[in-house]
Protein backbone atom coordinates (compact mmCIF):
# COMPACT_ATOMS: atom_id res chain seq x y z
CA UNK A 1 0.00 0.00 0.00
CA UNK A 2 1.26 3.47 -0.81
CA UNK A 3 1.60 5.81 1.52
CA UNK A 4 -1.12 8.14 3.13
CA UNK A 5 -2.25 10.49 6.28
CA UNK A 6 -3.73 13.25 7.46
CA UNK A 7 -2.53 17.02 7.17
CA UNK A 8 -2.04 17.53 10.67
CA UNK A 9 -0.85 21.67 10.08
CA UNK A 10 -0.59 23.94 7.38
CA UNK A 11 1.82 26.55 7.45
CA UNK A 12 3.25 29.82 5.59
CA UNK A 13 4.84 32.27 6.54
CA UNK A 14 6.68 35.65 6.34
CA UNK A 15 10.44 36.29 6.46
CA UNK A 16 11.84 37.71 9.47
CA UNK A 17 14.88 38.55 10.86
CA UNK A 18 17.04 42.08 10.19
CA UNK A 19 20.28 41.01 9.46
CA UNK A 20 21.29 40.05 6.09
CA UNK A 21 22.69 36.80 6.40
CA UNK A 22 20.34 35.49 8.87
CA UNK A 23 16.96 36.35 7.43
CA UNK A 24 15.01 33.54 6.85
CA UNK A 25 11.26 32.29 6.31
CA UNK A 26 11.20 29.34 8.47
CA UNK A 27 9.08 30.72 11.13
CA UNK A 28 5.79 29.93 9.58
CA UNK A 29 2.41 29.92 11.30
CA UNK A 30 0.01 27.73 11.10
CA UNK A 31 -3.10 28.58 8.83
CA UNK A 32 -7.10 26.69 8.48
CA UNK A 33 -7.11 26.94 4.38
CA UNK A 34 -4.11 27.74 1.92
CA UNK A 35 -4.68 27.94 -1.97
CA UNK A 36 -1.67 26.61 -3.73
CA UNK A 37 -0.71 27.79 -7.17
CA UNK A 38 2.51 26.63 -8.94
CA UNK A 39 4.76 28.31 -6.58
CA UNK A 40 3.43 26.93 -3.79
CA UNK A 41 1.47 28.23 -0.76
CA UNK A 42 -0.40 31.95 -1.53
CA UNK A 43 1.23 33.98 1.25
CA UNK A 44 4.63 31.82 2.05
CA UNK A 45 7.66 33.94 1.41
CA UNK A 46 11.45 32.90 0.97
CA UNK A 47 14.41 35.02 2.71
CA UNK A 48 16.87 33.53 -0.57
CA UNK A 49 15.97 33.65 -4.34
CA UNK A 50 17.09 30.17 -5.05
CA UNK A 51 14.41 28.88 -2.04
CA UNK A 52 11.00 28.29 -3.61
CA UNK A 53 10.53 28.12 -7.34
CA UNK A 54 8.86 25.24 -9.16
CA UNK A 55 10.86 22.70 -7.93
CA UNK A 56 10.86 23.73 -4.53
CA UNK A 57 7.23 24.97 -4.41
CA UNK A 58 6.02 23.12 -0.95
CA UNK A 59 8.21 21.47 1.90
CA UNK A 60 6.90 18.33 3.83
CA UNK A 61 8.61 17.07 7.02
CA UNK A 62 7.25 14.09 8.82
CA UNK A 63 6.24 15.77 12.57
CA UNK A 64 7.17 11.80 14.02
CA UNK A 65 11.04 13.31 13.92
CA UNK A 66 10.38 15.85 16.43
CA UNK A 67 10.27 13.27 19.37
CA UNK A 68 13.85 11.55 17.96
CA UNK A 69 15.38 15.05 17.81
CA UNK A 70 14.45 16.25 21.22
CA UNK A 71 15.77 12.82 22.98
CA UNK A 72 19.42 13.43 20.69
CA UNK A 73 19.47 17.45 21.50
CA UNK A 74 17.69 17.62 25.11
CA UNK A 75 19.18 21.62 25.14
CA UNK A 76 17.63 21.95 22.20
CA UNK A 77 14.13 20.01 22.60
CA UNK A 78 11.34 22.80 23.64
CA UNK A 79 12.18 24.07 19.84
CA UNK A 80 11.32 20.65 18.40
CA UNK A 81 7.80 21.67 17.85
CA UNK A 82 5.23 20.63 14.47
CA UNK A 83 6.75 23.75 12.02
CA UNK A 84 9.90 23.86 13.22
CA UNK A 85 11.81 22.77 10.12
CA UNK A 86 10.08 25.41 8.04
CA UNK A 87 7.71 23.01 6.79
CA UNK A 88 4.32 24.09 4.85
CA UNK A 89 2.94 20.46 5.21
CA UNK A 90 3.15 19.06 8.70
CA UNK A 91 2.63 15.28 8.67
CA UNK A 92 2.96 12.00 10.56
CA UNK A 93 4.35 8.83 9.32
CA UNK A 94 5.33 9.76 5.61
CA UNK A 95 8.92 10.51 5.82
CA UNK A 96 12.29 9.95 3.87
CA UNK A 97 12.45 6.18 3.41
CA UNK A 98 9.04 5.89 2.50
CA UNK A 99 8.81 8.49 0.20
CA UNK A 100 10.11 8.92 -3.22
CA UNK A 101 11.45 10.71 -6.09
CA UNK A 102 8.82 11.34 -8.75
CA UNK A 103 5.54 10.61 -6.00
CA UNK A 104 2.31 12.10 -7.34
CA UNK A 105 0.46 13.15 -3.89
CA UNK A 106 -2.62 13.73 -3.88
CA UNK A 107 -4.15 16.33 -0.99
CA UNK A 108 -6.99 18.54 -0.91
CA UNK A 109 -8.15 19.66 -4.44
CA UNK A 110 -3.91 19.65 -5.57
CA UNK A 111 -1.61 17.55 -6.91
CA UNK A 112 2.11 17.50 -5.96
CA UNK A 113 5.27 15.36 -7.16
CA UNK A 114 7.65 14.68 -5.22
CA UNK A 115 11.33 16.53 -6.60
CA UNK A 116 14.13 16.48 -4.38
CA UNK A 117 15.30 16.13 -0.61
CA UNK A 118 15.61 19.31 1.10
CA UNK A 119 19.50 20.04 1.69
CA UNK A 120 19.90 21.99 5.04
CA UNK A 121 21.65 25.07 6.04
CA UNK A 122 23.22 26.37 8.83
CA UNK A 123 19.69 28.41 9.32
CA UNK A 124 18.60 25.06 11.46
CA UNK A 125 21.45 25.40 13.53
CA UNK A 126 20.62 29.15 14.33
CA UNK A 127 16.65 28.24 14.60
CA UNK A 128 17.60 25.17 17.10
CA UNK A 129 20.34 26.93 18.60
CA UNK A 130 22.86 23.41 17.85
CA UNK A 131 25.82 23.81 15.56
CA UNK A 132 25.65 20.61 14.29
CA UNK A 133 21.54 20.06 13.67
CA UNK A 134 21.86 20.92 9.89
CA UNK A 135 24.75 18.44 9.22
CA UNK A 136 22.96 15.39 11.93
CA UNK A 137 19.92 16.33 9.42
CA UNK A 138 21.87 15.63 6.14
CA UNK A 139 23.57 12.29 7.31
CA UNK A 140 20.65 10.97 8.81
CA UNK A 141 17.58 11.70 6.73
CA UNK A 142 15.85 14.11 8.55
CA UNK A 143 15.21 16.71 6.17
CA UNK A 144 11.70 16.66 4.20
CA UNK A 145 11.53 16.57 0.66
CA UNK A 146 10.31 19.56 -1.97
CA UNK A 147 7.30 19.30 -4.22
CA UNK A 148 6.09 20.81 -7.53
CA UNK A 149 2.81 21.75 -8.32
CA UNK A 150 1.43 19.22 -11.08
CA UNK A 151 -2.77 20.77 -10.07
CA UNK A 152 -3.08 24.03 -8.12
CA UNK A 153 -6.16 24.12 -5.96
CA UNK A 154 -6.90 24.65 -2.02
CA UNK A 155 -5.91 22.19 0.73
CA UNK A 156 -7.58 22.37 4.38
CA UNK A 157 -5.93 21.35 7.82
CA UNK A 158 -6.87 18.13 8.66
CA UNK A 159 -7.19 16.35 4.54
CA UNK A 160 -6.05 13.63 3.89
CA UNK A 161 -2.88 12.90 2.01
CA UNK A 162 -1.86 10.50 -0.17
CA UNK A 163 0.56 9.04 -2.44
CA UNK A 164 -1.31 8.22 -5.41
CA UNK A 165 1.58 7.17 -8.25
CA UNK A 166 4.94 5.67 -7.62
CA UNK A 167 6.98 6.28 -10.99
CA UNK A 168 10.27 4.84 -9.16
CA UNK A 169 10.28 3.31 -6.38
CA UNK A 170 13.78 2.06 -6.07
CA UNK A 171 14.18 6.15 -4.90
CA UNK A 172 13.48 6.79 -1.81
CA UNK A 173 14.22 10.17 -0.21
CA UNK A 174 16.40 8.11 1.72
CA UNK A 175 18.26 6.22 -1.07
CA UNK A 176 18.94 9.47 -2.84
CA UNK A 177 20.93 11.08 0.37
CA UNK A 178 22.67 7.76 0.17
CA UNK A 179 24.25 8.77 -2.83
CA UNK A 180 24.64 12.14 -2.65
CA UNK A 181 26.52 12.16 0.96
CA UNK A 182 27.82 9.07 1.74
CA UNK A 183 28.36 6.74 -1.19
CA UNK A 184 29.72 9.46 -3.61
CA UNK A 185 31.76 7.35 -5.75
CA UNK A 186 28.97 5.06 -7.03
CA UNK A 187 28.83 5.72 -10.87
CA UNK A 188 26.11 3.38 -11.72
CA UNK A 189 24.18 5.21 -9.21
CA UNK A 190 25.17 8.84 -10.23
CA UNK A 191 24.60 7.87 -13.38
CA UNK A 192 21.00 7.38 -13.04
CA UNK A 193 20.06 10.04 -10.90
CA UNK A 194 22.04 12.37 -13.40
CA UNK A 195 19.34 11.42 -16.14
CA UNK A 196 16.17 10.97 -13.33
CA UNK A 197 13.44 12.83 -15.03
CA UNK A 198 11.61 13.72 -12.48
CA UNK A 199 14.42 14.52 -9.62
CA UNK A 200 14.90 18.24 -9.02
CA UNK A 201 17.28 19.87 -11.50
CA UNK A 202 18.99 21.62 -8.40
CA UNK A 203 20.00 17.88 -7.06
CA UNK A 204 19.97 16.16 -10.65
CA UNK A 205 22.94 18.84 -11.64
CA UNK A 206 25.04 17.76 -8.96
CA UNK A 207 25.05 13.91 -10.50
CA UNK A 208 25.71 15.88 -13.38
CA UNK A 209 28.88 17.84 -12.46
CA UNK A 210 30.18 14.63 -10.83
CA UNK A 211 30.35 12.91 -13.65
CA UNK A 212 31.73 15.46 -15.76
CA UNK A 213 34.08 16.57 -13.51
CA UNK A 214 34.64 13.45 -11.36
CA UNK A 215 34.89 16.14 -8.24
CA UNK A 216 32.82 15.77 -5.08
CA UNK A 217 31.42 18.55 -3.60
CA UNK A 218 32.31 20.23 -0.07
CA UNK A 219 29.17 21.07 1.77
CA UNK A 220 30.97 22.41 4.78
CA UNK A 221 29.76 26.32 3.92
CA UNK A 222 25.76 25.47 3.51
CA UNK A 223 25.82 23.35 6.93
CA UNK A 224 27.90 25.27 8.73
CA UNK A 225 27.12 28.83 7.34
CA UNK A 226 30.12 30.52 6.18
CA UNK A 227 29.28 33.79 5.62
CA UNK A 228 31.12 35.73 2.86
CA UNK A 229 31.94 39.28 3.42
CA UNK A 230 33.37 42.01 0.79
CA UNK A 231 36.29 42.83 2.55
CA UNK A 232 38.47 46.05 1.49
CA UNK A 233 42.38 46.05 1.77
CA UNK A 234 43.01 49.12 3.92
CA UNK A 235 46.57 48.56 5.17
CA UNK A 236 49.50 46.55 3.89
CA UNK A 237 52.93 45.84 6.07
CA UNK A 238 55.74 44.55 3.79
CA UNK A 239 57.42 42.79 6.80
CA UNK A 240 60.21 40.84 4.49
CA UNK A 241 60.76 39.95 1.11
CA UNK A 242 58.92 37.53 1.50
CA UNK A 243 55.94 38.12 3.91
CA UNK A 244 53.51 40.66 3.24
CA UNK A 245 50.59 41.43 6.21
CA UNK A 246 46.92 42.44 4.67
CA UNK A 247 44.49 44.57 6.74
CA UNK A 248 41.11 44.08 5.76
CA UNK A 249 38.09 45.64 6.86
CA UNK A 250 34.35 45.05 5.76
CA UNK A 251 32.74 46.98 2.67
CA UNK A 252 29.49 48.37 5.18
CA UNK A 253 31.56 48.95 7.95
CA UNK A 254 29.97 46.17 9.91
CA UNK A 255 30.84 43.89 12.53
CA UNK A 256 33.31 40.72 12.04
CA UNK A 257 32.90 37.67 13.41
CA UNK A 258 34.91 37.04 16.13
CA UNK A 259 37.61 33.95 15.69
CA UNK A 260 39.94 31.83 17.80
CA UNK A 261 43.34 31.60 17.91
CA UNK A 262 44.30 29.57 14.65
CA UNK A 263 41.10 30.25 13.25
CA UNK A 264 41.95 30.83 9.19
CA UNK A 265 39.77 32.69 6.85
CA UNK A 266 39.65 31.68 2.71
CA UNK A 267 40.19 34.66 0.35
CA UNK A 268 38.11 34.49 -3.16
CA UNK A 269 40.98 36.27 -5.69
CA UNK A 270 39.29 37.52 -9.10
CA UNK A 271 41.08 35.46 -10.26
CA UNK A 272 38.97 32.75 -9.49
CA UNK A 273 41.41 30.68 -7.14
CA UNK A 274 40.05 30.58 -2.95
CA UNK A 275 42.90 30.45 -0.43
CA UNK A 276 43.08 29.63 3.16
CA UNK A 277 45.24 31.95 5.07
CA UNK A 278 45.33 31.95 9.36
CA UNK A 279 44.38 35.11 11.55
CA UNK A 280 47.17 36.87 13.09
CA UNK A 281 46.32 37.98 16.79
CA UNK A 282 44.76 41.58 16.25
CA UNK A 283 43.86 44.55 18.62
CA UNK A 284 42.35 46.76 15.79
CA UNK A 285 38.60 46.58 16.16
CA UNK A 286 36.96 46.19 12.79
CA UNK A 287 40.11 44.51 11.15
CA UNK A 288 41.26 40.87 9.99
CA UNK A 289 44.63 40.64 9.60
CA UNK A 290 46.62 37.82 7.77
CA UNK A 291 50.31 37.31 6.83
CA UNK A 292 50.92 35.97 2.96
CA UNK A 293 54.06 34.10 2.38
CA UNK A 294 54.98 34.42 -1.16
CA UNK A 295 54.95 31.07 -3.04
CA UNK A 296 57.41 29.92 -6.33
CA UNK A 297 54.46 29.03 -8.34
CA UNK A 298 53.68 32.17 -10.39
CA UNK A 299 49.72 30.73 -10.91
CA UNK A 300 49.48 30.39 -7.23
CA UNK A 301 47.31 32.72 -4.83
CA UNK A 302 49.95 34.25 -2.74
CA UNK A 303 51.83 35.19 -5.83
CA UNK A 304 48.99 37.06 -6.55
CA UNK A 305 48.40 38.56 -3.49
CA UNK A 306 52.23 39.85 -3.61
CA UNK A 307 51.56 41.07 -6.89
CA UNK A 308 48.43 42.16 -7.71
CA UNK A 309 46.67 43.16 -4.62
CA UNK A 310 46.63 46.63 -3.19
CA UNK A 311 45.29 49.09 -0.95
CA UNK A 312 41.56 49.89 -2.04
CA UNK A 313 40.89 46.64 -3.62
CA UNK A 314 38.05 44.28 -2.39
CA UNK A 315 38.21 40.81 -1.79
CA UNK A 316 35.52 38.45 -0.94
CA UNK A 317 36.45 36.81 2.29
CA UNK A 318 34.82 34.00 3.90
CA UNK A 319 34.32 34.03 8.10
CA UNK A 320 36.86 32.61 9.95
CA UNK A 321 36.70 28.81 10.82
CA UNK A 322 37.74 28.18 14.51
CA UNK A 323 40.23 25.08 15.34
CA UNK A 324 38.17 22.45 17.13
CA UNK A 325 39.40 21.51 20.34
Amino acid sequence: MLPHSIVEQLRHGRVTGQDYFFRSGIEKAPIDQVKVTVLGCVGDEQAERFHGGLERAMLQFDCDHYAQLSHLFPKSAPLFVDGGYGENLVVAGMNEHNICIGDKVAVGSVILQVTQPRQPCFKLNHRFKEPTIARYSQHNSKTGWFYRVLQEGEITRNDEIQVIERPYPQWTIDRVQHYLYAETDNLAATTELALLPTLGMEVKKVFQRRLATNEIENWHSRLEGLIKLEMRVVKIIVQSAAVKRFYLSRTDLGALPPFNVGAHVTVKLPNGLKCAYALCDSAIEGVYQIEVQRACDNQGGSQYMHEQVNIGDVLSVYEPVNEKE
